[in-house]
């Protein structure tokens, strides 16, 4: 097998020497630069397998860097290495088109070369199926020139009516006029339980409805297994989340989601939900783990609130809401 060539992007010195010799050692060609403009003038110049950059650079920020190489060479594998573990800047490197998203201090050099093969082998898949991915991208663009599928489409993920199960009613309101970018699902389950979703995708493109389809296809195959008896991880939120994340990182979907996925226990009057993203508004409160699709080491949370009286989840325009109607609960955490 030909070497695959590296270009490294990295000022911290020990650390590019330290990255260096390991890819070295693993057969890999690798050229280092301390700066971003070296860097983008070499891509220019060449033509590197994939890059591995730093955000915090001495003369212009890593997400440039993103931004200017995939300017370059659209489909080029660029993984991000940096001690920043911010959401924001995961999220806005992802927009910009990274890959992959490592933390420093990286335990293991090898957690590196994983990253780097899982890059180049979904690389090797897109090209592969480069015929096919012009042709969905056609199917997409002539669904989206047809507004009464999108419409349709978008429709077909919002919840249609009210859900009332035990002493619990359930409802969503959408803006008029909202775009195509919102899916709201509650789904009664076995033994009382009903499983909620609120999410919302944002990529680069204003193309969402296909990747919130995407993402209901990844669900509705572990609610069959659930209701068939075989399988139990949508009554996990943290369980499912982490299922989603994997098959959405090892996936051509490059769109991050937002959202709340829950499951409520109307008998034990228990909600337990996993939050992902930032963009939605929750009561009761928790800490929102990173979106969705962003990054496959990503760890979740699950959180539970007991006594459960009143659930409010919000987007910009959106509301989905849970209800006790029975007077006498009260709600703790």
């Amino acid at each position: 097998m030909s070497q695959k060539h590296v270009l490294l992007i990295e000022d911290d010195r020990v650390f590019q020497s330290v990255v260096e010799q390991f890819l070295i050692q693993q057969n890999y060609a690798v050229h280092c630069v301390e700066y971003g403009e070296q860097g983008v003038f070499w891509c220019q110049q060449n033509t590197p397998d994939i890059v591995l950059c730093d955000l915090m650079l001495p003369d212009i920020n890593g997400l440039e860097v993103i931004e200017r190489l995939l300017s370059l060479a659209p489909h080029l594998p660029v993984i991000v290495i940096s001690a920043s573990d911010d959401m924001g800047d995961i999220r806005e490197a992802v927009r910009l088109g990274a890959w992959d998203y490592l933390v420093k201090p990286i335990d293991r050099l090898d957690t590196i070369t994983q990253a780097i093969e899982h890059c180049l082998q979904r690389h090797r898949l897109e090209e592969t199926y480069v015929s096919d991915i012009w042709e969905l991208d056609s199917h997409i663009n002539q669904l989206y020139q047809d507004d009464h599928i999108v419409a349709r489409l978008a429709n077909d993920l919002l919840a249609k009516q009210p859900l009332n199960v035990g002493d619990y009613h359930i409802e969503s309101q959408v803006a008029a006029g909202a775009e195509a970018n919102i899916w709201i699902d509650y789904r009664p389950l076995t033994e009382g339980r009903v499983l909620i979703v609120m999410a919302t995708a944002h990529s680069q493109t204003e193309q969402n409805l296909i990747p919130l389809l995407v993402l209901k296809t990844l669900i509705d195959p572990l609610i069959r297994q659930h209701l068939a008896g075989s399988d139990d991880t949508i009554l996990d939120p943290r369980s499912l989340v982490q299922h989603i994340n994997f098959e959405l990182c090892h996936s051509r979907v490059r769109t991050a989601f937002d959202g709340v996925f829950a499951v409520l226990d109307t008998e034990q009057h228990a909600f337990r939900w996993t939050q992902v993203g930032d963009r939605l508004r929750m009561q009761p409160q928790a800490k929102p783990d990173l979106a969705l699709g962003i990054w496959r080491h990503a760890s979740f949370h699950n959180y539970i609130q007991t006594k459960l009286k009143r659930v409010h989840c919000q987007l910009p325009e959106a509301i989905l809401s849970i209800e006790r109607q029975s007077s006498s609960s009260s709600s703790s955490e």
